[in-house]
């Protein structure tokens, strides 16, 4: 059994999967990826699914192995809004877009209820980027944007040809120029937004500033940094705590993981 087995097995044991039938598939589930190259009715170009293993399920987050140095961090809200559960050692599908940031995450096998809808802005997103108006050959459509999408819809020009992906619950999560051409447009015109959008950022936090700021310390310089309320785990962090920061290309922080948080009682 190797080394990596075998701290699967520990994790499924410490979860009360101790059945050889769940052993040998812990041992048996390798890290793969999936990159979408054409849109499909649930996926759009760009997508990439990622297999991985569940590691931890703390706080606000889950840790998962997907056979990199680092383990990725998901939040676990999108999860509870949709009612699904999931456990320390079960396999798990994530999906990242184009600049790395998660999608959308799910079981193995489980069947997709995403839409992809092909059509224009019609109007900039609505202050607090809560709503985006898309014009289809349908007619006219009105999503709410997930939080973790805000900075990805930011970058789509108005009036540009899209395609939109909307999660079970109707919001979207993620979005991608429809062809060549309005993407070297977008390029042009947006690069600096585009190439800034939903990068992570590894900080020390000191704290909150002024309304809607955070101190953080960032290669031993300290900085404020704008923040979308809500953002989880906020009242839980202690200064001088190792964060990692998601932020959309506006410079907002939109979620912060954190293997060290402390689980809310």
């Amino acid at each position: 059994m190797t080394r990596k087995t075998m701290m699967i097995v520990s994790l499924l044991v410490s979860c009360g999967l101790t059945t050889p039938a769940c052993i040998e598939a812990a041992g048996d589930v390798q890290q793969k990826e999936q990159v979408i190259s054409e849109p499909t009715k649930d996926l759009i170009p760009g997508d990439r699914l990622v297999t991985g293993r569940i590691v931890s399920i703390r706080a606000n987050q889950i840790e998962i192995d997907i056979g990199n140095p680092q383990n990725l961090y998901v939040p676990l809200r999108p999860a509870k809004v949709k009612g699904q559960t999931f456990k320390v050692g079960e396999p798990i599908i994530v999906t990242l877009n184009d600049h790395n940031a998660v999608v959308d995450y799910h079981h193995p096998n489980e069947r997709s209820d995403h839409q992809v809808v092909r059509g224009k802005l019609s109007t900039p997103l609505t202050v607090g980027l809560e709503k985006a108006v898309i014009e289809t050959e349908q007619g006219t459509k009105t999503f709410t944007v997930a939080d973790r999408a805000k900075g990805k819809l930011t970058a789509i020009p108005v009036g540009a040809e899209a395609f939109f992906l909307a999660d079970e619950t109707g919001q979207l999560v993620d979005a991608q120029l429809a062809s060549r051409q309005a993407l070297q447009e977008s390029a042009d015109n947006n690069k600096a937004r585009i190439k800034g959008a939903h990068r992570q950022v590894e900080a020390v936090f000191k704290g909150t500033g002024r309304d809607g700021m955070l101190k953080i310390a960032e290669h031993g310089q300290e900085r404020e940094v704008p923040y979308r309320p809500p953002l989880n785990k906020l009242d839980r962090l202690q200064p001088g705590q190792e964060v990692v920061l998601l932020m959309d290309d506006q410079g907002y922080v939109l979620e912060i993981a954190t293997p060290n948080v402390t689980p809310a009682r």
